[in-house]
């Protein structure tokens, strides 16, 4: 668990600078440009909400929607990409100090 937290904050650290390679573009979906980059960071997300206990599953199921949503134009929601990190990051840091599920 401690890894993926790692691992999530590494790439959010690192942002979109550091790796032109990842840049590259693979197909654009409704004016939208998918990367490399972009599909490394949604599978990361999706393998830290599926290790989450059932709460935090859920409610982060629910920004993951909602965050796909604003990003196919069906609701605007400004700055969602960074709540939806920062909330997963909670809630794996209350996790991990929780005591992880022992």
């Amino acid at each position: 668990m401690v890894a993926i937290l790692v691992i999530l904050f590494l790439l959010w650290l690192m942002g979109y600078g550091p790796f032109t390679v990842l840049h590259i573009i693979l197909f654009r979906f409704n004016g939208l440009a998918v990367t490399i980059w972009d599909l490394l960071i949604f599978f990361v997300l999706i393998w830290l909400v599926g290790s989450l206990p059932s709460p935090f599953r859920q409610i982060a199921v629910v920004f993951i929607l909602i965050w796909i949503l604003s990003l196919l134009g069906v609701i605007a929601v400004a700055g969602l990409s960074s709540i939806l990190v920062i909330a997963i990051i909670v809630g794996v840091l209350l996790y991990v100090l929780s005591g992880g599920g022992n």
